[in-house]
């Protein structure tokens, strides 16, 4: 026989369909053994493989989000009701298992005041006890415990740790790092809203906090005018060569807020705990005042179309007097 006359060779859409059976398979066999990463990269190889293969693809995403249910640890859904019931089954199920569960023991340091952290824990079982440094010593304000969440503050916005926790019994308990939370917009649009909002509504640290009357402010802050020139600094203390421009929002002897503009959120978030020196020009009448500070930055605030406020903690404080001569002028 001629091979015009040969009948097509059938073996490559073959090889196709049995490599998708054996994928297949597989998925079902790690989705059991809750091994859902490897499961779903081998549903996302089909997809890739044969975007038409609809029975198999649709078939693995459901065996994966049953497994996902069936595995979820049901005293943790229950103490996190108000949580999970605002939530869909998927939106659900990715943020559980997006995050780790750890068993830890007593005197386990969570939070440090004045420190970074990217971390939301949710207290499943156990005390831990939130405590402020003041004047060289600890002051106990409260202890929290199964459904309280820790970590909120500096996880909805970019700050430094309000207060110090520690663990004052074996707490279990579980952990969502920030960087988690990074794959979410594409596939699950809403879940970090969800999660921030929860976090506003019950979130107690900075609540105790004001109960006690910690302020973190000891000194008046001004509303002020004037142009900021922030030059970041090494580790060493040198200058580098970036700097950033803003106009400045308000001044105190021991700190001030300006404002910049800045593309990418991630820039913004490494300025945190970061020493800049501040060149600010302002202040009334023929002679500007001029001010050079070095300062910790220890908040950033997020505003509309890439605006931020850099909120600075000076290394020495300035005189009152120099502080209102950046007052805007009064009509």
């Amino acid at each position: 026989m001629s091979p015009l006359t040969q009948p097509p060779n059938p073996s490559a859409k073959e090889d196709t369909s049995q490599i998708i059976k054996k994928l297949f398979a597989e998925i079902q066999v790690l989705a059991k053994a809750r091994d859902f990463k490897r499961a779903e990269q081998l549903r996302d190889k089909i997809i890739e493989i044969d975007p038409m293969a609809l029975s198999q693809i649709i078939k693995s995403s459901t065996i994966i989000e049953e497994e996902m249910t069936a595995g979820i640890d049901r005293v943790h859904l229950l103490t996190w009701a108000k949580l999970y019931d605002n939530l869909s089954d998927e939106e659900r199920n990715c943020l559980y298992y997006s995050m780790k569960q750890y068993i830890l023991p007593p005197k386990k340091i969570l939070l440090k005041h004045g420190e970074i952290n990217n971390r939301l824990f949710f207290i499943d079982r156990g005390q831990v006890t939130i405590f402020f440094p003041k004047d060289g010593r600890n002051i106990v304000l409260a202890q929290i415990g199964r459904g309280d969440i820790l970590g909120e503050y500096t996880f909805s916005t970019i700050s430094l740790c309000s207060a110090s926790a520690i663990t004052h019994s074996e707490v279990h308990l579980m952990c969502l790092d920030s960087s988690a939370a990074d794959g979410w917009e594409d596939k699950y649009p809403g879940l970090y809203e969800k999660l921030i909002d929860f976090c506003l509504k019950s979130g107690r640290v900075d609540e105790i906090l004001r109960s006690k009357k910690l302020e973190k402010r000891h000194y008046d802050r001004y509303p002020a005018e004037g142009k900021v020139a922030a030059t970041l600094l090494t580790k060493e203390g040198k200058k580098s060569e970036v700097v950033f421009h803003g106009g400045l929002s308000d001044i105190s002897m021991a700190g001030s807020c300006f404002t910049m503009r800045c593309s990418k959120k991630a820039t913004a978030r490494a300025l945190l705990a970061r020493y800049l020196l501040l060149s600010i020009v302002g202040g009334q009448g023929d002679e500007p005042t001029i001010v050079s500070a070095i300062g910790r930055v220890v908040r950033v605030s997020f505003h509309l179309y890439d605006d931020y406020s850099v909120h600075v903690q000076f290394n020495q404080l300035l005189t009152e007097d120099l502080c209102k001569k950046y007052m805007p002028h009064q009509i």
